[in-house]
């Protein structure tokens, strides 16, 4: 952990750096669920889903980004981020992401799907909608005046969850 509470973050995709800077709080989308990540985080390995990475800076400022799923490495003083692709929460084309949601829910509703059209529509359409999502929260908090500290941090109810049975797991 570093003397000032804080810890480096490092985001990467598959264009090149796209963050790296001094954090005293990350909140990651990981496979299972949000992660939030303080200075000294026991040593963690993870899939990222798609979804938003907010980060509050050394100096208090949050920087927001949307991931498109990815790895996730956390060190008690450095935290990786290996993203499959990110972009900023005020680029998001919302008319390409309501296009992609009609494609993927058209390849959904059809019968004759294979597996893995049917596997990769499904994945489209949840990246997609986590889209709309974090932009909705985004245009909210600019309305409100732009300040991140109004950002509503808020997640909505997770849906399908499998349900684990320990008995089982025990076996």
């Amino acid at each position: 952990m570093q003397q000032n509470g804080t810890f480096r973050i490092n985001v990467v995709d598959v264009h090149g750096e796209v963050y790296s800077g001094m954090a005293r709080f990350a909140a990651v989308p990981a496979e299972l669920g949000e992660i939030g990540i303080l200075p000294g985080h026991a040593p963690l390995l993870s899939g990222l889903r798609a979804g938003e990475l907010r980060i509050t800076q050394a100096d208090g400022q949050t920087q927001i980004l949307f991931l498109e799923g990815g790895l996730l490495e956390i060190q008690p003083d450095i935290v990786t981020i290996l993203a499959n692709a990110s972009l900023r929460i005020m680029d998001i084309d919302l008319h390409d992401t309501q296009s992609r949601i009609k494609d993927a829910q058209a390849t959904l509703a059809k019968d004759a799907v294979p597996p893995m059209d049917f596997a990769r529509a499904e994945l489209e359409l949840q990246r997609e909608l986590a889209k709309v999502s974090a932009y909705q929260r985004y245009q909210a908090c600019e309305q409100r005046g732009g300040k991140t500290s109004d950002y509503n941090w808020e997640r909505p109810p997770l849906q399908n969850v499998p349900k684990v049975n320990a008995q089982e797991l025990e076996e």
